[in-house]
């Protein structure tokens, strides 16, 4: 009796997580299917699942005027604000973890309280001031803009991974003679790594996907692949599915490849500190 109502279990557990899998895998399922349809199959009714599959969306997106400079400008623009955020917040989260002092609360709360804040409560602002410095429509102004949108999740995130170590291990490096800074780069920094990767990550792929900034704060210099794949491929009577499918797909892969070859880091980062 035991054994059968433990088979069951484990029966309905799996059927739950083979639901709940499929349910959330479907979109991406469906959109690799239609990017390989013909413009006839991509909008037959009912959706057809059995069909010739080709190439030419793909071909097409990639020979679309744009496409590549479009990619290229989310490739640099999320690198770069990966890197500077990387490099403020991860200090910014270490002062908070070891140093005791007035405020300390509040200024980490300030910090957080910037990723609650909607963007667009912030777009008009970021427009007049990136124009008069001479940054609208640059590289640089989307780099300093991601900064905002990541740096209350760089500073929380190194924050708790840091936590996660004894201070006594910063203490013993101290009294061997390191810098608080050299204790930093080369005892403590180590031993995050999968924290710190998982944190780029997850930096890069908001990055990635960021689209309300991209939109207003570039127009012809730079143009990054959320906003070119949500203005190129819908017209006024008609939306090229196949293409548009194409570059869906297109534009995930470097998220996916990314995520691949640091999943051993990325695992062991997850569950070890802030995210458990």
């Amino acid at each position: 009796m035991n054994k059968k109502s433990t088979m069951m279990k484990n029966f309905l557990k799996h059927f739950v997580l083979i639901l709940v899998a499929a349910v959330v895998l479907f979109p991406f399922f469906w959109i690799i299917l239609q990017s390989f349809k013909t413009s006839f199959d991509v909008i037959a009714y009912p959706p057809k699942f059995i069909f010739q599959p080709t190439w030419q969306n793909y071909l097409s997106t990639l020979q679309r005027q744009g496409f590549l400079m479009a990619f290229r400008d989310s490739l640099l623009v999320s690198l770069g604000s990966v890197i500077l955020t990387l490099l403020i917040g991860t200090p910014f989260g270490y002062v908070l973890s070891r140093f005791r002092f007035r405020g300390r609360e509040d200024i980490g709360f300030y910090v957080l309280s910037t990723r609650m804040m909607p963007p667009i409560v912030v777009i008009i602002p970021f427009v007049r001031i990136f124009h008069a410095l001479g940054i609208i429509d640059t590289h640089v102004g989307l780099i300093l803009a991601g900064v905002l949108v990541n740096l209350a999740l760089v500073v929380w995130m190194m924050r708790g991974f840091f936590s996660g170590i004894p201070a006594e291990i910063d203490e013993a490096a101290l009294i061997d003679g390191c810098s608080r800074l050299s204790a930093l780069r080369w005892i403590v920094l180590p031993l995050v790594t999968p924290g710190l990767v998982s944190t780029a990550m997850l930096s890069f792929l908001f990055s990635w996907n960021e689209f309300i900034f991209a939109l207003s704060l570039t127009s012809f210099n730079v143009r990054t692949l959320p906003v070119y794949i949500a203005t190129e491929f819908i017209g006024y009577l008609a939306v090229d599915w196949g293409a548009l499918s194409a570059a869906g797909v297109l534009a995930i892969l470097p998220g996916l490849l990314f995520i691949i070859a640091i999943q051993k880091h990325l695992v062991k980062g997850l569950t070890f500190g802030a995210i458990k």
